[in-house]
């Protein structure tokens, strides 16, 4: 089955299964959906999917939300993610990379959906002036270099990964988008059984070489570093990566 099919066929379980046996359409206020998964992988959604996705939405009623706190403020190298689906979701939910780290969220919306009038709506802590003037300087950096940078790393450094699927027994994938990227760990080529332990080792021994790699999802490796990283940086974190890799494929073999 292609990607396009897979993609197809999930969406039509939206609109004929879960409508029709889980949820009637008209009781369904909004779908939220990650463009690219965080904590499930680092997943990207196919475009097909969301395109989909938005006509179901259109079509019943139902707003499109994007949940865009892992994926957006450029870390994909355009603002939001979901932008390289071509796809314009009703609602976007921002935080963590809009403010470098320091506590914000946003809500982005259509006008037609933000008409609350003044007041309708508080929050405790929001509105901080420090965290807005981090936001303020973290959008200067993005529009400046960040983005593309994030876009020409990124490109650079997917390049090179990619390779490692033909490479090394254990990498059974790599996606993503920008510096957004997720590599899948397996036992082996042949039954792709997912290789946790393994994935956790591979992190420990690049923890002990002095580059942190954070795992998502049941067993991928997600990378993720600061969107002003360098050429020169990015290789030094990949030479380390590949190092550990081998290693804990060579523990595998004994």
């Amino acid at each position: 089955m292609t990607e396009s099919q897979y993609a197809l066929d999930c969406a039509w379980f939206i609109e004929d299964k879960v409508f029709k046996t889980i949820m009637p359409p008209e009781e369904c206020a909004a779908i939220f959906i990650e463009p690219i998964q965080g904590e499930g992988g680092y997943v990207p959604a196919p475009a097909e999917f969301m395109t989909e996705l938005r006509r179901i939405c259109d079509h019943h009623g139902i707003l499109l939300v994007a949940d865009e706190v892992q994926c957006g403020a450029g870390r994909t190298g355009k603002w939001w993610a979901i932008q390289h689906t071509g796809v314009e979701p009703d609602m976007v939910t921002i935080a963590k990379g809009i403010a470098s780290g320091m506590p914000l969220g946003v809500t982005l919306a259509r006008a037609s959906i933000m008409d609350w009038v003044p007041g309708s709506h508080a929050s405790t802590f929001g509105g901080n002036p420090v965290c807005i003037e981090a936001a303020l300087a973290t959008m200067n950096v993005l529009e400046r270099e960040g983005m593309r940078n994030a876009e020409v790393v990124g490109n650079h450094i997917l390049g090179r990964t990619r390779s490692w699927v033909t490479k090394h027994p254990m990498v059974g994938d790599v996606r993503g988008l920008g510096l957004m990227i997720g590599i899948e760990i397996i036992k082996d080529k042949k039954t792709r059984a997912q290789a946790g332990d393994e994935r956790d080792r591979i992190v420990q021994l690049a923890f002990e070489r002095g580059v942190l790699f954070l795992g998502a999802g049941a067993n991928s490796i997600r990378l993720a570093p600061p969107l002003i990283v360098t050429r020169e940086q990015a290789d030094i974190a990949m030479d380390v990566l590949e190092e550990c890799i081998s290693i804990v494929e060579k523990e595998q073999k004994k």
